[in-house]
């Protein structure tokens, strides 16, 4: 069984509606089982349960052109996965959404990608 691994955060819950959509996709797959993660309440078993996924997710809003801060808080304390290569070799993707016309979600999407290369995946 493929494990797939959504972890996002929603400030107003328009990230986690899009998650939800992203679960649904996953889920459907033959195979595969897929969870969903929010970043604010993480534990050490979940953090454990994202290394063990074969693909992870990523998805945060955009504010002020970039992915929010508790999303980045997640980027940041990743850092023990980095450091042990946990998510090498992982299939990564990412999401983003935001209500300003020039929120530069692109930029987001960027940051995103550049992470998962971060950890190899």
């Amino acid at each position: 069984m493929t494990k797939i691994a959504v972890v996002f955060h929603s400030g107003y819950g328009h990230t986690l509606r899009q998650a939800e959509a992203v679960l649904a996709g996953a889920a459907a797959v033959a195979g595969a089982s897929a969870k969903l993660y929010p970043v604010d309440s993480l534990d050490e078993a979940q953090w454990a349960e994202l290394d063990a996924a074969d693909a992870i997710l990523f998805g945060a809003p955009t504010y002020m052109g970039s992915a929010s801060a508790k999303f980045k808080g997640f980027m940041d304390e990743s850092s023990k996965r980095w450091f042990s290569h946990a998510w090498k070799g992982k299939v990564a993707g990412g999401f983003t959404t935001s209500a300003s016309q020039s929120g530069d979600k692109l930029n987001t999407l960027i940051q995103l990608m550049v992470f998962a290369n971060q950890h190899a995946m």
